[in-house]
């Protein structure tokens, strides 16, 4: 039974990493988009796309025939959906945060302290992440895009949070991004063996699944 359970958690945790790749994938696919793509402009152009920005002229140029407030939208709800799985992803895993917090000391020597090193970054990354959540309310909710702001920015009157610009924000939020994904990429790189053990698994099940569902269908 406990074999069954763990076989389980297992499968459980193996799809919700699926799922979490899936909602980085495109996180920062729409980041890319907006930042180096579609970059934020003056927004200067009036028409549908009012108060958007991009470029000098207004949201002209599109990606997938998209323009860039419709790709601001992607970004922030696939950042919502992020961060729901982030935290179902803490849940599941929270006997094991407690459990390795009582003992912390041991895991930075002896034959454990790559487990310690592993709890390390994961809560470097949780720092960042929801450091980077914050930034990116701030500019949706706080101080979201307007008419004309790049103006007031370069004049330095542009609307504030904290005494910073949205302009700061914005920088603050993607190169808090790149971090993560840096960090993000070693992790995956050091835990490689386990992806591709993990993975083996369960295609293994899978297609003794589907072989099982064959012989039965066979069968007169």
């Amino acid at each position: 039974m406990l074999k069954i359970k763990r076989s389980i958690k297992n499968l459980v945790n193996y799809f919700l990493d699926i799922v979490l790749a899936f909602s980085i994938i495109a996180t920062l696919a729409s980041s890319y988009i907006l930042w180096f793509v579609l970059p934020r402009g003056q927004g200067a152009h009036f028409g549908m796309c009012a108060h958007q920005g991009m470029g000098i002229t207004g949201n002209y140029y599109t990606v997938f025939d998209w323009p860039r407030y419709i790709w601001i939208d992607i970004h922030n709800w696939a950042s919502v959906v992020l961060l729901c799985l982030i935290i179902l992803h803490i849940l599941m895993h929270w006997n094991w945060i407690i459990e390795t917090l009582k003992r912390a000391k041991a895991y930075f020597s002896g034959p454990v302290r790559k487990v310690g090193e592993q709890f390390i970054a994961s809560v470097t990354l949780l720092i960042l992440f929801v450091a980077d959540c914050f930034t990116g309310f701030v500019i949706w909710l706080i101080l979201p895009r307007g008419a004309l702001d790049y103006y007031n920015m370069l004049a330095g009157i542009g609307r504030t949070f904290w005494g910073l610009q949205r302009n700061v924000w914005v920088d603050i939020h993607v190169w808090l991004a790149t971090l993560i994904v840096a960090i993000v990429i070693i992790h995956i790189i050091l835990n490689w063996r386990w992806v591709v053990d993990i993975s083996k698994k369960i295609s293994n099940r899978v297609l003794e699944f589907f072989k099982g569902k064959e012989r039965t269908g066979m069968e007169p």
